[in-house]
């Protein structure tokens, strides 16, 4: 991991699967998000100071928090863990073709669709690495979740880059592959007791992060999380618009996915896209950029 903020960026897409996937998404915080890859610049978005001295200071300051603070790299760490295991099939052959369209998907072929179990799966331990990552970051104990998912609906904690991020993770991970039930859907496979966490590769190496000394006792760990986020997720659905047709027909317009190809929406984006981990990193931006602007006279907003 990088020692400074301002390399992690740095290090972000300017024009990718990614940045295509969050512009497909964009109508849940219309004119609100930006592709920030510059610490200065996130300086300027959350001050609205433009003035090249105290912008460098306060970017500067920013830097200086983020090596001190162990809660937000270890938001990052979960941020990127959350994508890391979604690269089964490489994605460097799709590098070069971004363009209008995504204009590689004879790539799915190299993919196989998930089944709802396994879908079930990746999104519990997504929105796992989700309230770890912000939990960690607001200096939280892992026995905050209830924080967490009021958090959910408070647009000061989830707007700009965090809304972006709910909305794929509500949409590419749960509405396309499951459905519009897909809450339901995720209540009844949890309360049947048959998940198997403990093969998921994700869930392997999350488990040292999350509390209880057992399997069976991380599993209610993720359990609890998922149980108390579906009311606010139902929430944010309902205040966004979000449905499995607008989000597809939203994709559509960056993609050359015809409905014929949906049940391969969700493998294809995890091994195409990296949207936790350059979203999550701007999330870290934007929350030490607010708490070190403090230092220097400006109001968080």
């Amino acid at each position: 991991m990088s020692s400074t903020l301002s390399h992690e960026l740095s290090e972000l897409s300017a024009r990718s699967l990614t940045t295509l996937t969050l512009s497909a998404l964009d109508f849940v915080t219309p004119g609100k998000y930006a592709n920030v890859r510059n610490l200065e610049e996130m300086v300027k978005d959350v001050t609205g100071d433009v003035r090249v001295g105290r912008v460098q200071a306060i970017a500067n300051h920013v830097d200086q928090l983020y090596a001190e603070d162990g809660g937000a790299r270890r938001a990052v760490f979960f941020y990127g863990l959350a994508d890391s295991t979604d690269k089964m099939v490489a994605a460097a052959s799709l590098a070069n073709k971004v363009g209008e369209k995504f204009g590689a998907l004879s790539f799915l072929e190299k993919l196989t669709p998930k089944s709802d179990t396994s879908q079930t799966i990746d999104l519990c331990l997504k929105l796992t690495c989700e309230a770890l990552a912000h939990l960690s970051l607001r200096g939280l104990s892992r026995d905050a979740i209830s924080q967490w998912a009021a958090d959910l609906n408070r647009e000061e904690q989830y707007g700009n880059e965090a809304a972006l991020r709910l909305a794929a993770i509500v949409g590419i991970d749960g509405l396309i592959p499951l459905g519009p039930d897909f809450l339901s859907k995720i209540g009844e496979k949890l309360s049947s007791g048959s998940v198997g966490w403990t093969e998921h590769p994700l869930f392997q190496k999350l488990a040292e992060h999350l509390p209880g000394g057992g399997s069976s006792e991380k599993a209610g760990f993720i359990s609890s999380i998922v149980e108390k986020s579906m009311v606010p997720l139902n929430n944010f659905i309902q205040k966004t618009g979000l449905t499995r047709e607008k989000v597809v027909g939203s994709i559509q317009k960056v993609t050359d996915l015809s409905d014929g190809k949906l049940d391969y929406v969700a493998a294809f984006f995890d091994a195409s896209t990296s949207y936790m981990s350059h979203t999550g990193v701007q999330t870290v931006a934007r929350h030490l950029t607010a708490k070190g602007a403090e230092r220097f006279g400006y109001a968080e907003k």
